[in-house]
């Protein structure tokens, strides 16, 4: 027997409840934020050390992509053309990756079927694209940047209901880290700075006004649903989420989560409101329960298909200085996006049967570096464009840059993850139709880099919502992955 116990143990650092992680991942993403005032190498040094030490492999993996989507954009505000954004969100990604290694190599973790077979057809893809692309350099580029993070996150996806994964964990990992940004955001905002973009609306302490809007949607989603917290946190990082889009004046952001919250009183009324209640329990046959059944695959069409027609149908708005801001309206919408809507669709004519090639500027004077270097340092100092970058429209950039031969499979590639955590319950729906919505206002599904990443991590770490299947407790079983007896949905070392 052991006389020195406290000599001889070893200290876990790692979380072990849902709250520890929220307030874990919340003091890292503040501890990396502030870093970046000194180095954003530092920054990612420990943002890396710290996910690792102090979250279970599985629940780190998501805080790391959460992080390596959001500390470049802080660096990029502080430091513009000079900071090193692109290496410190590749050493973010990679250090994920090398997490799901290390998961795989115990065999806690393996990859389904399904998942290899879909990127063999991103295989395929990959090939149509890369020998018709306009700029194979930049579209091989942009499809590693892409399919790296999305294999971590259908691994994660794949192991949902391992005991391993301790899924539960992983949206209060991703909304801790929206805490943090959100912190900061405020921080600033009271200081009376943060309008360093257009001075008009509140970009926080990323570069970009839509980007801050964008990253406080999926927070207000998720905070409301994080039960483990006190509910004076939820409804006030909700509201305080709300707000930001608010001051951000992200117009997408608002339109998104206005939409999907109505789904949610809807869904949550049906339960106790007499009059929703065919809402919550239509009979099979009618047409309620079929529109009900198809709800994502409806919503998913109705976008790529409006996306579309509006793009061939607009043309350049130019907007009026101190013209009224339209928040739902098809001419707010325009006002902005027109632009970019119209040269993107230019370039699906010009290029219909295979697009102008992944990842490929809609300005093909973008593909020099040179160009797009001094293009952004423009857009910092004086808020104005040489070239507009944006292509406005996630649907319309996937026809545009893959053509009607390799948009059919990206689009479905697309739905397949959507749906997947759609399955998992409501929550999981409500994340990614908000996901859905954002897409409409930004080119975000296959940029993994930004909002894009962030977005698809939230996706992802909503499905941990989804109700983990009981094991029978057993001598063969750890009693930190067994159920408890007496709490639903909860392990035994859970102890909150």
């Amino acid at each position: 027997m052991n006389a020195l116990p406290h000599l001889t143990a070893t200290v876990n650092w790692k979380a072990r409840t849902r709250p520890s992680v929220f307030w874990r991942s919340t003091l890292i993403g503040l501890i990396s934020g502030t870093a970046i005032m000194v180095n954003p190498w530092l920054s990612c040094a420990l943002a890396a050390m710290f996910c690792i030490t102090m979250m279970r492999p599985a629940t780190s993996i998501l805080a790391l992509l959460s992080m390596a989507a959001i500390l470049p954009q802080g660096s990029l505000s502080l430091f513009g053309l000079q900071a090193e954004a692109p290496f410190i969100e590749q050493s973010l990604i990679g250090t994920a990756f090398l997490q799901v290694c290390y998961l795989l190599t115990l065999g806690q973790w393996r990859i389904n079927g399904s998942t290899l077979l879909a990127f063999g057809g991103c295989a395929l893809a990959v090939v149509l694209t890369v020998s018709t692309t306009t700029d194979p350099q930049t579209s091989m580029l942009g499809l590693a940047q892409f399919l790296v993070p999305l294999f971590i996150l259908l691994a994660w996806l794949d192991n949902l209901f391992r005991p391993s994964t301790h899924a539960y964990e992983g949206a209060y990992a991703v909304a801790g880290t929206l805490l943090a940004l959100a912190i900061g955001s405020a921080f600033v905002f009271f200081q009376g700075n943060g309008f360093d973009y257009n001075r008009l609306d509140l970009n926080g302490v990323v570069w970009q006004p839509q980007i801050l809007g964008l990253c406080m949607a999926p927070m207000a989603l998720l905070m409301l649903n994080l039960r483990r917290l006190p509910l004076w946190l939820r409804i006030g990082g909700a509201f305080g989420a709300a707000a930001l889009i608010w001051a951000a004046w992200s117009r997408t952001g608002l339109a998104a989560i206005l939409v999907v919250a109505l789904f949610e009183l809807l869904r949550r009324g049906a339960h106790k409101l007499p009059i929703l209640k065919p809402l919550h329990s239509p009979p099979r046959r009618s047409v309620l329960f079929q529109l009900k059944k198809h709800m994502l695959a409806i919503v998913f069409v109705t976008a790529v298909v409006t996306s579309l027609w509006f793009a061939s149908s607009t043309s350049v708005v130019q907007v009026e200085p101190g013209a009224e801001k339209q928040v739902f309206s098809l001419e707010g919408y325009a006002s902005s996006r027109s632009g970019p809507l119209a040269r993107s669709f230019a370039n699906i004519q010009d290029n219909l049967a295979t697009g102008i090639g992944f990842a490929v500027p809609s300005d093909p004077r973008l593909i020099d570096p040179a160009v797009a270097a001094e293009n952004l340092h423009i857009l910092k100092t004086e808020g104005k464009f040489i070239i507009l970058s944006d292509k406005g429209n996630s649907f319309v950039a996937i026809v545009e840059e893959n053509g009607i031969l390799g948009a059919p499979f990206w689009l479905g590639l697309f739905f397949w993850v959507l749906s997947r955590v759609a399955a998992t319950g409501s929550i999981g729906r409500s994340m990614a139709i908000l996901f859905i919505l954002c897409a409409i206002g930004e080119a975000t599904v296959f940029t993994m880099s930004g909002i894009g990443l962030l977005q698809w991590t939230a996706l992802v770490a909503a499905a941990g919502f989804s109700r983990q299947p009981r094991r029978r407790n057993s001598n063969y079983t750890p009693k930190e992955y067994s159920y408890s007896s007496l709490a639903l949905n909860r392990r035994a070392g859970d102890a909150n």
